[in-house]
């Protein structure tokens, strides 16, 4: 029963909102040329338009009354040859959509030719037509509703065409103004036009007014709940607004239509960014059962774990990436560190080994190799396999990164800049190199900083000329400190410029606060 009520209730607001949606139309006058079209033009006004706009279902015509009283008061005798702007002004007063007016004239054939000027208010076009009718009614009748109601009608509908690409015209000019009065003005005339919403909605999305954006797609949604285009900006305009779950919803409904590993991933990334664990691991094992060799799911689905400190969890989906992804030195890093911490590494270690006896060139093993030593800080062994692989292959960039990540845990910073900058000449979109250099420069810079606190202490406890030298040795290594803070914060904006990994981006975050902390506390004149 509450179901039928809804339902009831449903139907009545939406043929409310269709009759609210009739096109108002103002018919003014038709002057007579002649005596004998006195006849037609009377019947017309007091009879013909009434019953053929009666059945005119997207029109309602405006009391003729109170059209003719207006046309009277205007002054002109033949509102024909009257001017645009106070036809419109006559308009406006009705609260017209559409204004029509014309004349009438007998022809030699017996005929009458009527000649007729339709305005529309919205957009102040004009357009004439003519036609001729007998003086009987019924055929009189039939030949309006086939040339006048049919003419209106297709001018509405080709304003309607004619304002849409004057509205995209102005979107794509970035003319985003003038495009947004348009598409309303379009909306008066078809509140249905679902193209309108969603230009309407990027118009607010850009202007980053995202609460509006949000309610111009709901109201195309209304209209087309399965359009794609506009489920997939709303989503973006609820995660812009932090509403998290609105936008994996809107996600969901796009996979529903469609099932799509890509959008899955999607909203597994939403969630892990805000860390939601448990729904970003559903929506990645989501995308594996759509498609179970799809590395970046199996990547995500590691990486999220690895985040929670679940190693082994971690450790199958870290395997099945790096069998995908088989130079991503980011992720074997990490499931080195996973056998690590699960007590596997040594038998890691020595399967790396077994492979590289057997293929003395297999560069992967020598990567994984290097990775392990490094998980457990067996630095020396790190670089001596690091060096090795470089012999075999001089110029990768993935074996230059082993080398580099070797180099600077033996605080080799010299060597390990030198390896980082070589892969930055081969590769310039890696992301390892800059964070490596923005590593070393920040383990310099706080070096500097720890030998500047020192000095400081010290200088306290002195006085005279060995308080001056030490206050002058001070203020040189924290200056020298800052210098280094700034190039790893330099080093780390073009790090994350370069990485799509959310737990890369959560540790840029976090480094980026501490170096601004001790950029703070290192600028001229702090103390």
């Amino acid at each position: 029963m509450k179901r039928k009520i809804l339902l009831i209730l449903s139907l009545v607001i939406l043929a409310s909102s269709l009759l609210a949606t009739d096109m108002k139309v103002a018919v003014l006058d038709f002057a007579k040329k002649d005596r004998n079209s006195d006849y037609v033009v009377k019947s017309m006004m007091r009879r013909d338009l009434k019953s053929v706009f009666k059945d005119a279902e997207s029109m309602e015509l405006i009391d003729l009354k109170d059209s003719q009283k207006l046309a009277e008061k205007s002054g002109y005798t033949n509102l024909f040859f009257a001017d645009i702007s106070d036809i419109k002004a006559m308009g406006e007063e009705l609260e017209a959509d559409v204004v029509v007016w014309g004349e009438v004239q007998e022809r030699p054939s017996g005929l009458y030719r009527v000649t007729s000027k339709i305005l529309s208010m919205k957009s102040s076009e004009v357009v004439q037509i003519s036609f001729e009718v007998e003086k009987s009614s019924k055929p009189r009748r039939a030949k309006l509703q086939e040339e006048l109601i049919t003419k209106i009608e297709e001018f509405s509908t080709g304003e309607v065409s004619k304002l849409f690409g004057i509205a995209t015209q102005h979107f794509n000019s970035k003319n985003y103004p003038e495009a947004e009065r348009t598409f309303l003005s379009l909306l008066e005339i078809d509140p249905n036009n679902v193209d309108a919403y969603f230009y309407l909605g990027l118009i607010k999305f850009n202007a980053q007014e995202f609460s509006e954006a949000v309610e111009y797609y709901n109201s195309g949604l209304e209209l087309e709940p399965e359009n794609v285009d506009l489920l997939n900006f709303v989503s973006k305009a609820y995660e812009r607004m932090g509403d998290v779950d609105a936008a994996a919803d809107a996600l969901r409904r796009i996979n529903d239509i469609n099932p799509d590993r890509d959008i899955l991933l999607r909203i597994g990334n939403m969630f892990a960014e805000v860390e939601y664990y448990d729904q970003a691991a559903e929506a990645y094992n989501e995308a594996l059962e759509l498609e179970p060799q799809c590395g970046e799911a199996h990547k995500q689905l590691a990486q999220l774990y690895y985040d929670q400190g679940f190693y082994d969890a971690a450790i199958a989906p870290f395997e099945a990436a790096s069998g995908v992804f088989p130079e991503d030195e980011d992720l074997q890093k990490k499931l080195a560190k996973c056998y690590d911490r699960t007590g596997k590494i040594d038998s890691a270690i020595e399967q790396y080994k077994g492979i590289i006896a057997e293929q003395p060139e297999n560069v992967r093993a020598y990567m994984n190799l290097t990775n392990a030593y490094l998980a457990t800080e067996r630095y020396n062994l790190a670089l001596e396999t690091a060096q090795q692989l470089q012999e075999i292959v001089p110029e990768n960039s993935n074996a230059l990164i082993s080398l580099a990540n070797a180099h600077n845990s033996l605080k080799n910073y010299g060597k390990a800049r030198k390896a980082a900058e070589s892969v930055i000449e081969i590769d310039a979109d890696k992301y390892q190199p800059y964070r490596i250099i923005s590593d070393l420069s920040f383990d310099q810079g706080y070096a500097k900083y720890e030998e500047f606190i020192k000095l400081e202490e010290d200088a306290k406890t002195v006085y005279g000329e060995e308080a001056d030298r030490l206050v002058e040795e001070r203020d040189r290594v924290k200056q020298v400190a800052n210098e280094f803070f700034q190039a790893a914060k330099e080093y780390l904006n073009k790090a994350k410029a370069r990485t799509n990994s959310n737990s890369e981006k959560r540790y840029i975050s976090s480094r980026m606060e501490t170096i601004n902390q001790l950029l703070k506390a290192t600028e001229k004149g702090f103390f």
